[in-house]
């Protein structure tokens, strides 16, 4: 049973990530490295995750988890920052 739970949870989380860093993939005023970090922490997630396939199991405990909690906060901060920036009307770039 916990394994179902610890399953469920996995495929619940990757799947909020996905549909984050779609959205902000989206965003066509952002800068294209903006936009595609998210995604690109994905891949690199999901690449670290598949190393475990291979045997190689300590690339994947130690890379894979904090590239999707990185994925996580970093299309959350965009999301948000987006927000903000639609209510108050300043643009959403930095250059720094």
């Amino acid at each position: 049973m916990t394994l179902i739970v610890l399953a469920a949870w996995a495929v619940t989380f990757l799947a909020l990530n996905v549909i984050l860093s779609a959205r902000v993939w989206r965003m066509r005023d952002l800068p294209t490295w903006r936009r595609r970090l998210p995604a690109v922490l994905l891949c690199a997630a999901l690449a670290a995750g598949l190393t475990r396939a291979t045997g190689i199991t300590a690339i994947a405990a130690a890379v894979a988890f904090p590239l999707n909690v990185a994925t996580l906060v970093v299309a959350l901060g965009e999301i948000r920052r987006h927000r903000r920036a639609a209510e108050t009307g300043i643009p959403n770039v930095r250059t720094q």
